[in-house]
């Protein structure tokens, strides 16, 4: 590597320090070939002698030739290295149109992490300095969700203050038996020490400590408080720096006490996601057309990791759709990012098994004409007029089926806004305490995804009266308070809605429907005149193929109940296209004998498209209709609406 380096004559100066990047000057050592990381070596010039007249004479600078010079490379010399600098780009623009800042800044460091870095910073900067000798040992803990950029945090600090930066993690480190943990651990630190000045970055430890079985080791954990008490008891020249980092999984207490500043890595806001992504596409060597303010709006509760995954989803779509060239910039558009944000998405919930909320619009939801302007109303002005309008919340109640969560879902989607839905049972949990940080964590992913809309479905479950609830621990009581801590918070909050559903608002503590929470209570009722019945069939059918172009639905409504639930009319809807389903397939079966096989793939290609649905299905449908709500419920329900309005 040092003969390629001086293959050109080179002026060196004594105590110069300088960097040969080992991919360039010894390229036959590795296999890789892309320009992920930087291998650098550094160097220091202790002595320089020249040759003169036989005699050798020390001397400040000089020319270092190959084939003249000779070099003597000594043993490991511990040193700073050249301090690296932050650029921050407010306007992500910039990259877009002014090419030349994109090849003269070094941009190395997301300026999305300004923050967190600046308080490790403040923390670290007493550390390096010689003439203060200070009995306190540098350990710290960085705290943050999993992919928030905890590792590119201390990653960057350490090239900012000049330390070398040494990676472990702690998944590895840990074994199933003690002894090895331990040995383990003590090579760690004794490698750190060799490194010096060096930030050593201590990952997972969250994982550090336990036992097989989960539980925690004292005699790890013991261990690693002797060995770093061990190592600072030392006195070194250059500073030795631990930052450990960790989940928002909580660490055990003997554990904690080792650290003496904790620096928190918060969620990311719109502007920090965006400044976020311009960063990684400038380090990426890719450029945009897109809005990266409107790429920050739609992909709001991604992480730092995330950010990245949906980058590099978005340029292989690009790269399939057009041709690329290695020496030309990749240009992503906005629909790559869609894309990607899509892709992403499904795979989540693939992982996790969970169902995709589909998208819903006022057009899917017939009738409710005045709950829509209601809420239109409640939701469109405080976003179209920042100030003057005071964060409130909507509850909606009524009989089962009516359609609440589907009101909840339509808002989102019109107003496009992100949709967190909040069940009462998902939140609580066995264990003391965990149920109110479910709440907590519940508002704090509404403030890292804002706009966005917190819909608590079976509100009665989670909020019940305080003092009634019967459980002896009191953790309802605790999860009420907790709640109504959350909502006073909001105020702060600009964009974050909160919409409750219930079926028995009375059972609900009366501190929720208190002016400035769920203040606002609507009545989502059954289906009892022509228009609605109507109206809401139009809707659910209105991709049907009919016979008569759908008038039928007019004949339906004279023949439905008196009273019926919006979920009452799906189910009149979606049995009677079952009924033409089943008529049609009957018919195939008389008129054709077709082999099996041919039979099948002709229904699923091509029976969806081709089923006429009649007014003989719908009558079959209504028969078997029993109606989800009856008429003692339609009283009380009546009853209870005078009573809160």
């Amino acid at each position: 590597m040092l003969q390629n380096y001086f293959l050109y004559p080179r002026f060196l100066h004594v105590n110069d320090m300088f960097k040969i990047d080992m991919k360039e000057y010894a390229e036959s050592q590795f296999y890789s070939s892309g320009p992920s990381v930087n291998y650098t070596a550094y160097f220091i010039v202790k002595t320089l002698k020249v040759n003169r007249n036989g005699c050798k004479i020390s001397v400040n600078n000089c020319y270092v030739v190959r084939g003249e010079s000779t070099l003597i490379q000594e043993a490991q010399v511990h040193d700073y290295i050249p301090r690296g600098r932050v650029y921050s780009f407010p306007n992500s623009a910039l990259l877009r149109r002014n090419e030349d800042a994109r090849k003269l800044l070094n941009y190395n460091y997301p300026s999305a992490l300004a923050e967190p870095m600046k308080h490790l910073e403040f923390c670290i900067t007493p550390f390096l300095k010689k003439d203060i000798q200070l009995n306190v040992r540098p350990v710290f803990l960085v705290k943050g969700p999993r992919g928030s950029g905890k590792h590119e945090l201390v990653r960057a600090i350490s090239k900012r203050m000049g330390l070398n930066f040494l990676d472990i993690d702690f998944a590895e480190v840990q074994t199933l038996t003690s002894a090895q943990t331990e040995a383990k651990l003590r090579k760690v630190l004794k490698n750190a020490e060799r490194c010096v000045p060096c930030v050593l970055y201590l990952n997972n430890i969250q994982v550090f400590g336990k036992t097989a079985e989960g539980q925690k080791d004292e005699r790890i954990i013991s261990a690693f408080t002797a060995e770093v008490t061990s190592l600072y008891s030392k006195h070194r020249e250059f500073p030795l720096i631990i930052i450990a980092s960790s989940d928002e999984t909580d660490v055990p207490a003997e554990l904690q006490r080792i650290f003496i500043e904790t620096i928190y890595v918060k969620h990311l806001n719109q502007s920090t996601r965006a400044e976020l992504i311009s960063w990684l596409l400038f380090n990426r060597n890719l450029m945009t057309a897109a809005d990266l303010s409107k790429v920050a709006n739609f992909c709001s509760d991604f992480k730092f990791a995330d950010l990245l995954a949906l980058l590099l989803h978005a340029a292989k779509f690009r790269c399939k759709l057009t041709s690329y060239d290695k020496k030309c910039t990749l240009t992503l558009e906005h629909e790559d990012f869609d894309r990607a944000y899509e892709y992403m998405q499904s795979m989540y919930s693939d992982s996790k098994g969970a169902p995709r909320v589909p998208k819903v619009h006022w057009k899917d939801i017939g009738g409710l004409a005045e709950l829509k302007r209601e809420i239109t109303r409640r939701i469109q002005l405080p976003l179209l007029n920042a100030f003057g309008f005071g964060q409130s919340g909507l509850l909606l109640y009524g009989p089962p089926g009516t359609g609440k969560t589907l009101l909840a879902k339509a808002v989102a989607t019109e107003y496009k806004m992100h949709f967190l839905s909040i069940k009462g049972p998902e939140v609580l949990n066995m264990y003391v305490g965990q149920s109110e940080k479910n709440v907590r964590q519940i508002f704090e992913r509404a403030r890292s995804a804002a706009p966005c809309i917190v819909f608590f479905d079976e509100l009665d479950s989670l909020a019940p009266n305080r003092g009634r609830s019967g459980d002896s621990g009191g953790v309802m009581d605790r999860v009420v308070s907790q709640l109504l801590a959350e909502m006073d918070g909001l105020e702060e909050s600009g964009s974050i809605f909160i919409i409750g559903a219930t079926n028995r608002p009375d059972l609900i503590d009366p501190a929720l429907l208190r002016p400035g929470r769920f203040d606002k209570m609507l009545y989502v009722g059954i289906h009892s005149d022509r228009v609605s019945k109507l109206s809401v069939l139009e809707a659910q059918t209105r991709k049907f193929e009919f016979r008569e172009n759908g008038r039928e639905l007019e004949q339906v409504v004279d023949r439905l109940p008196k009273n019926v639930t919006g979920a009452d009319l799906y189910s009149v809807s979606s049995n009677a296209w079952l009924n033409a389903v089943r008529e049609m397939l009957a018919k195939h079966q008389e008129n054709e004998r077709i082999n099996k096989d041919y039979l099948v793939e002709e229904n699923n290609a091509g029976i969806k498209n081709n089923v006429i649905v009649e007014l003989s299905h719908f009558s079959d449908a209504i028969c078997n209709l029993v109606p989800s709500v009856t008429d003692e419920e339609i009283k009380r329900y009546n009853k209870m609406r005078v009573e809160l309005s």
